[in-house]
């Protein structure tokens, strides 16, 4: 479980470093506030729609970032695993 998190978490950093990541994000958002900004929305619906994307584009984000999160707490606990075997004299379980 920990290497599949471990793995996971080091894919998320990969993606989120990916230039093309973030330069489609930059691109997403930019061409969404621009639409909006020169009022290409002409309705509601159209104006939801391109929240709904942006918003679902920051969620995948954010799921990245979690990711990641995960894979730090994982190690520090295991980390902390270690550190409490070999205070208890346990080092070798």
């Amino acid at each position: 479980m920990t290497d599949d998190i471990t793995r996971l978490g080091n894919e998320a950093e990969y993606i989120l470093q990916s230039e093309a990541f973030n330069k489609a994000m930059d691109e997403l958002d930019k061409g969404i506030v621009d639409m909006w900004a020169s009022g290409s929305f002409r309705t509601t619906e159209e104006r939801e729609e391109a929240f709904n994307r942006v918003r679902g584009a920051r969620m995948f984000k954010e799921r990245l970032v979690s990711l990641i999160e995960s894979k730090k707490l994982s190690k520090a606990q295991a980390e902390r695993r270690v550190k409490l075997r070999s205070i208890s004299g346990h080092a070798d379980e």
